[in-house]
């Protein structure tokens, strides 16, 4: 009848306002789930031995298809004029790529990497390129990322090292977890990523191939010319006296290290209850007034969180200890270029007893040096 209200039942009220939930739900679910598309990220995160009641992400479909073609990578300073993405191969023994590789920029790493990007942003980041693959009834995504050194590429892949995975051979940094293999060459660092334990051959067959293309020409090391002498160097990381030291805890902090804003290019390495957990600290500086300026930086940054300074008779010359209790021990001391020390050690007698050994291996390292010159 024309003009008539048609009443509405409490049943299909109820009706209605229960979709209007689901929908609700179901919208506030996919925004949740948008930034949690990236396998690498959520992988890279993931200890070899998760925690109790936690799952184990796996790459999904949305974060390894292609999209629209991106921007080709920066080149990094002396890179050859190839782009990563022709570095990461086709196919190799037992594994096919299911797309064409992708590239992203500085600008663009986000939106392949959203929430990770910063990390490798703030290290030194000039490009990646990625490529997905089947191996199996699995499947494997390959990272290739171009940093702007190899302290910079260095400090990515210890900055999301695992304590006591097992180590690999493909390069002198570099270890597997369950389902992932990563490593470094030279400012290049690599992740190699499946969606499932048991792929080691396929992993390490992808990571052979891209080392391959990476490698430099024979008798030459990497960044150096053809017949170049070869570098005489020191690596920080070899520096550490090796006595009590963790072998997969050395770290590089490339900015605010242990919070301390401005303190840059700080190496640290865990050592062994021999030396009651400590951790040695090294940095190269540009010269020795830098290296004295870092130091007097984190001095004050101490001092200003109430640490007291102390003056033992043992410490290493021109030492400065500092100590704060329930937190721990502190020693810094200059060496030409060099800032070392000792980071959190429990007692002062065992901050003494490291600061010496990095002190003796420090020394040894600048003597064998100068005699090579």
């Amino acid at each position: 009848m024309a003009g008539r209200k048609r009443d509405i039942s409490t049943g299909q009220r109820l009706a209605s306002r229960a979709v209007l939930a689901v929908l609700c739900a179901l919208a506030a679910y996919l925004l949740l789930q948008q930034p949690r598309l990236n396998p690498a990220v959520v992988v890279s995160l993931r200890a070899p031995a998760p925690k109790a009641g936690a799952s184990a992400p796996a790459p999904g479909p949305a974060a390894t298809e292609p999209g629209a073609a991106a921007p080709a990578e920066a080149a990094a300073p002396g890179a050859k004029p190839a782009s990563l993405a022709s570095l990461l191969p086709d196919a190799v023994p037992g594994v096919k790529a299911l797309a064409s590789a992708e590239s992203f920029n500085p600008t663009t790493l986000s939106d392949k990497i959203n929430g990770k990007a910063e990390l490798y942003l703030a290290a030194g980041f000039a490009a990646m390129a990625c490529r997905s693959y089947q191996a199996g009834p699995g499947r494997v995504e390959l990272f290739l990322y171009r940093m702007k050194s190899p302290d910079a590429a260095f400090a990515v892949f210890s900055g999301q090292r695992r304590p006591g995975a097992a180590q690999s051979a493909l390069a002198k940094n570099a270890y597997f977890t369950e389902n992932a293999l990563f490593l470094t060459s030279g400012p290049n660092y690599l992740e190699v990523i499946g969606d499932r334990a048991g792929q080691r051959q396929a992993l390490e067959a992808l990571a052979k191939a891209v080392l391959d293309g990476l490698a430099p020409p024979a008798g030459a090391a990497a960044g150096e010319k053809p017949n170049a002498k070869p570098s005489a160097d020191i690596a920080p990381p070899d520096l550490f006296p090796r006595p009590g030291l963790k072998a997969d805890s050395i770290r590089l902090a490339v900015a605010d290290a242990f919070g301390c804003q401005g303190l840059t290019n700080i190496y640290t390495a865990e050592y062994d209850a021999s030396f009651g957990g400590a951790a040695g600290l090294l940095s190269r500086r540009k010269d020795a007034a830098e290296a004295k300026a870092q130091l007097a930086l984190y001095r004050r940054f101490l001092t200003d969180n109430g640490f007291v300074e102390q003056t033992p008779p043992s410490a290493p010359v021109g030492a400065v200890v500092l100590a704060l209790e329930g937190i721990g021990v502190e020693v810094l001391f200059t060496r030409g270029q060099w800032l070392a020390g000792v980071h959190e050690a429990p007692d002062l007698p065992t901050a003494l007893k490291l600061a010496a050994a990095m002190d003796a291996a420090l020394g040894e390292a600048l003597k064998a040096k100068g005699a090579g010159k």
